[in-house]
C-alpha cells in the first residue's frame, strides 16, 4: 500500500470509529456539548436581572445587568427556562459577552457562535473580536457572544471530576493495545462512551435532556428579544451555521442579516458529517504542508505525500508506544493528532487565545484524543 493510501486508510478507520461513538454518545447524553465538560466546577457569576415572571414574555423582557469585564467588554448573565415547554418551571442561566458598538450610528446586535458544538461563544468574542469582526461592523453593531446552555459559564453539563475528565479525554482508555478501528477497539470505545454518558446523566440531572440545537435556537430568539432587535443579525461558523439555519427555519419572519461560514448540511447523517470533517482536517494539514515545503525552515522535505507519510508513521509509532511526560501523563496518538490539526484549523477561522484575563473559562481542546473527529459535531446534525 502506498504512503498516501495508508494515510487515507488510517483516516477512514478513525472516521468509522468516531461515527459509531458519536451515535452512541448522542443517544445516551442528548447531545451533551463535550467541550464544555473540561470546565471547572466553580463558575464566576454576574448579577442577574429580576427572575422572569408571566411566562415566555417575561424571559424576553429581561434587562441584563451589564458589567465591565476587561478589554472593553461587558458581561452579563440572564435566565432561560430549563424546559421551553414549561417556562414556569426550573430556570438555567446563560453567560453573555458584549463588545459595544464603537460608532455613533448603531444598527443593532450581531450575535456570534463559533461552533463546536460546545465552544464558548463568550470566550470567542472576548478573545477574537478584532480578528473576526471588521472595524466597520464593530462600529455598526454591538457584538455579542454567548455560552450555549450546558457550556462554559452558562449552566453546565457535568460528567466527571477534573481528574476523570483528563483521563477520559487524554488517557489511553480501555481500547489501549487494541488495533485501531478493529471490532474490539470499537467495542471498547463504545462501552467507555456509554459509561461516560451515564455519568453525565447522573451528575447533570434534568439539564441533560434540554441541551439540543432546538433548545439553543429558542435561547437565541430570547436573546434577540432581550437585545431589543426585531430581526436577528447573526454570524455562525461550522456548527454555528446549523444553529443559524435552524433559526431561519423556525423564525423566518425574524431573520435579519445572517452570515453562515463553513456551512453544515442540515440533512447530513452522522457518518456523513464525521467523514467530511475528517476530510477537512486532512485538507487543512495538506495545505499547511504545501506551504511549509516552499519555505527554507520547513522541517519536511520532498512532496506533500512524503510529509504525510512521515506524520502517519509518527502517529503509528506513538499509537504502538505512547509517550510518558515528566508529570507521568501519557501522550497517545490521538492527542498528538489534535496538536497537529488544531493550529491548522484555528488559523483558518482567525481564532486566537491570547487574552490574559478572559471573562469566562478558557476554550478547551476541539477534538477528543482517541477520536480526533469531534463526536459532538457529528451528533449535532440530527438534533
Amino acid at each position: 500500500m502506498s504512503a498516501a493510501g495508508a494515510t487515507r486508510r488510517r483516516a477512514g478507520l478513525r472516521a468509522s470509529g468516531a461515527a459509531i461513538l458519536a451515535a452512541s454518545l448522542m443517544l445516551l447524553t442528548a447531545c451533551t456539548p463535550i467541550l464544555s465538560l473540561l470546565g471547572g466546577d466553580e463558575s464566576r457569576g454576574y448579577e442577574l436581572p429580576e427572575r422572569p415572571t408571566g411566562g415566555l414574555e417575561g424571559f424576553a423582557a429581561q434587562q441584563p445587568v451589564w458589567a465591565s469585564c476587561g478589554d472593553g467588554m461587558e458581561c452579563a448573565d440572564v435566565y432561560a427556562p430549563l424546559d421551553w415547554s414549561d417556562p414556569a418551571g426550573e430556570t438555567i442561566t446563560l453567560r453573555l459577552v458584549k463588545h459595544p458598538a464603537t460608532g455613533g450610528d448603531r444598527i443593532g446586535t450581531l450575535f456570534v457562535n463559533p461552533g463546536g458544538p460546545g465552544a464558548s461563544g463568550a470566550d470567542y468574542v472576548a478573545e477574537n473580536i478584532d480578528s473576526v469582526i471588521p472595524a466597520d461592523v464593530q462600529r455598526a453593531y454591538d457584538v455579542v457572544g454567548w455560552d450555549p446552555r450546558g457550556v462554559g459559564e452558562s449552566t453546565q453539563v457535568r460528567c466527571l471530576d477534573a481528574a476523570g475528565m483528563d483521563d477520559y479525554l487524554f488517557g489511553l482508555g480501555e481500547e489501549a493495545g487494541l488495533e485501531r478501528g478493529s471490532d474490539a477497539w470499537i467495542d471498547a470505545a463504545v462501552e467507555q462512551s456509554r459509561t461516560f454518558g451515564e455519568a453525565c446523566e447522573q451528575r447533570t440531572g434534568d439539564l441533560i435532556a434540554h441541551v439540543s440545537t432546538a433548545d439553543t435556537v429558542r435561547d437565541l430568539d430570547m436573546l434577540r428579544a432581550i437585545a431589543g432587535d426585531d430581526r436577528l443579525h447573526y454570524l455562525g461558523f461550522s456548527y454555528g451555521t446549523y444553529i443559524g439555519a435552524r433559526y431561519a427555519d423556525a423564525y423566518p419572519d425574524r431573520v435579519g442579516r445572517l452570515v453562515l461560514d463553513g456551512a453544515m448540511d442540515p440533512t447530513s447523517t452522522l457518518p456523513d458529517v464525521v467523514r467530511e470533517q475528517t476530510r477537512g482536517f486532512e485538507l487543512a494539514l495538506r495545505a499547511y504542508l504545501a506551504d511549509c515545503l516552499q519555505r527554507n525552515d520547513c522541517p519536511f522535505r520532498g512532496s506533500v505525500d512524503d510529509a504525510m507519510s512521515i506524520i502517519g508513521g509518527l502517529l503509528d509509532r506513538v499509537d504502538a508506544n505512547p509517550l510518558t511526560g515528566s508529570d507521568g501523563r501519557t501522550l497517545a496518538a490521538g492527542t498528538m493528532l489534535t496538536a497537529i490539526i488544531t493550529p491548522c484549523t484555528r488559523r483558518a477561522t482567525g481564532a486566537t487565545s491570547t487574552s490574559s484575563s478572559p471573562p469566562s473559562t478558557r476554550a478547551t481542546p476541539t477534538w477528543r484524543s482517541r477520536w480526533p473527529t469531534s463526536t459532538m459535531t457529528a451528533s449535532a446534525a440530527s438534533t
